[in-house]
C-alpha cells in the first residue's frame, strides 16, 4: 500500500490509504460521465477508477450528423492514483460540486475537446441501488447528477466549433457495478423472488430550459408499474420543487426503440402535473461504443486489464433509426444495444424551452409500448 496527497486530509473511511478501497470485489469502480450537446451536437467523455483491478479508463466520443465517433483508453491506475488523465483524456475539478475541466488532445480520431461545465443547480443524490443474486450482493452504488452549462471548443474534422452556453450535464457514481470490470458467474438454482431484477424500462432525464433545471428518473416493470422515481426542478432563486412520479408517451421509429419525440409528464409534490414535449435534436449515442457493456475491441468492458497502458483504441460507425440497433462493429449485432442517449429539444407547460439529456432503455419485454 502507498500513500497519495489525498491522504494528508482527514476523511478516511477503512483504515487503508484512500487507494485501498474498502471492498476486494473486482466490480467496485469510481467516477465520472460528462455530457454536452447543441442542435446537431452530443458529446460525451467518462474517465473512471477501478481499484480492485488495478486500472483507470476513459471515452470521449461525438455523436454528429449520423456518425458516433469514440476513444477509450486504459492504463495501469497505481502509482498515478490521484493523476486524473488517461492517454489523450484529462479531468481537472477545478471547483468541487461547481466547475471541472475536460481536455481531450492527440486522439487517434480527429476530435478534440476544451471544454469547461459549470453547474446550474445543486447535485441530487439519487436513491441507493442494491441488488443480490443468488445471496450475492453484485450491484452496491449511489451517484448523484447534475445539471451544467459548457463553454470552451471542440474540433472535429479539422473544424473548430465554439461552445459557448451548451446545455451539459455531469454525473458521479461509485460502488460495486456487476457490469464492469472482468465477467464473474452469480449462478444458483433457487433465486429468491426478492432477488429477480423487474426492471425492463428505465429513461433517466437532466434537463435544462430558460427558466430553471430539473432532473427526473424511474424504472417500470413489464407491465409498465413503477418499480422506483425521484426527481426535481431547480430554480435560479435556489428554490427547489420535489417531483413524485412521471407519465410518458415516447414515439418510436416503426420497428425499433429509436426514441423520434412524444411527451412526458411530471407530478409536483402538491399535486400539479406539468407536461414536456421532447423533439429529437441530433444524432443520439450508443453506451457500447462508450466501452460499457462489451463494447471494448476485446469484447469486454470498463474495468478490464488491458496492460500498463496507455491503451487506446476509437471506433467510428453509422446512427440513425433506418439503421436499428447500430453499435460497434465489433460488437455481434445480436449484442447491440443501439442508441441509449438522445439528446433532445424540450419544451415545457409555459413554453418555456431547453434541452434534455433522455438516456432511455427498454430491457426485454415491456408491454405499454409493446415490444417483446
Amino acid at each position: 500500500m502507498r500513500l497519495n496527497d489525498f491522504d494528508d486530509y482527514p476523511f478516511h473511511q477503512v483504515p487503508t490509504p484512500f487507494n485501498v478501497v474498502g471492498t476486494s470485489d473486482v466490480h467496485f469502480n469510481d467516477g465520472y460521465w460528462f455530457a454536452t450537446f447543441a442542435a446537431g451536437w452530443y458529446v460525451a467523455a467518462g474517465l473512471r477508477l477501478h481499484p480492485n483491478t488495478n486500472v483507470m479508463d476513459c471515452f470521449a466520443g461525438v455523436a454528429h450528423d449520423g456518425e458516433q465517433q469514440v476513444v477509450r483508453a486504459s492504463r495501469v491506475l497505481r502509482p498515478r492514483y490521484t493523476d486524473l488523465e488517461v492517454g489523450p483524456l484529462r479531468v481537472d475539478i477545478v471547483r468541487p460540486m461547481e466547475r471541472v475541466r475536460i481536455a481531450l488532445s492527440g486522439a487517434p480520431i480527429d476530435l478534440g475537446l476544451e471544454l469547461e461545465l459549470t453547474a446550474r443547480d445543486p447535485a441530487l443524490l439519487e436513491a441507493p441501488y442494491a441488488h443480490r443474486k443468488f445471496g450475492h450482493l453484485i450491484n452496491d452504488l449511489v451517484r448523484y447528477t447534475q445539471v451544467c452549462a459548457a463553454s470552451g471548443s471542440l474540433t472535429w474534422r479539422g473544424k473548430r466549433v465554439a461552445v459557448e452556453g451548451w446545455d451539459a450535464i455531469r454525473d458521479h457514481s461509485w460502488g460495486v457495478r456487476s457490469t464492469m470490470g472482468p465477467r464473474t458467474p452469480h449462478s444458483g438454482v433457487d433465486l429468491d423472488e426478492s432477488e429477480e431484477d423487474r426492471r425492463r424500462f428505465r429513461i433517466w432525464v437532466p434537463f435544462g430550459t430558460d427558466a430553471y433545471a430539473g432532473f427526473f428518473h424511474t424504472h417500470e416493470g413489464e407491465r409498465g408499474d413503477t418499480l422506483d422515481f425521484e426527481g426535481h426542478l431547480s430554480y435560479p432563486d435556489g428554490s427547489r420543487v420535489r417531483l413524485v412520479a412521471v407519465r410518458h408517451a415516447l414515439e418510436y421509429h416503426p420497428g425499433t426503440r429509436y426514441v423520434v419525440g412524444g411527451t412526458f409528464s411530471l407530478l409536483e409534490e402538491a399535486g400539479t402535473w406539468r407536461e414536456y414535449r421532447l423533439e429529437p435534436a441530433g444524432t443520439p449515442a450508443d453506451v457500447q461504443g462508450f466501452g460499457y457493456y462489451g463494447g471494448w475491441h476485446d469484447g469486454g468492458s470498463a474495468g478490464v486489464w488491458r496492460g500498463a497502458g496507455p491503451h487506446v483504441e476509437h471506433d467510428s460507425y453509422a446512427v440513425g433509426p433506418e439503421l436499428g440497433r447500430t453499435g460497434p462493429p465489433r460488437v455481434d449485432p445480436k449484442r447491440r444495444l443501439g442508441p441509449t442517449e438522445f439528446p433532445s429539444f424540450v419544451t415545457g407547460p409555459d413554453g418555456e424551452r431547453g434541452m434534455a439529456h433522455f438516456e432511455h432503455h427498454v430491457m426485454g419485454r415491456y408491454r405499454p409500448y409493446g415490444f417483446d
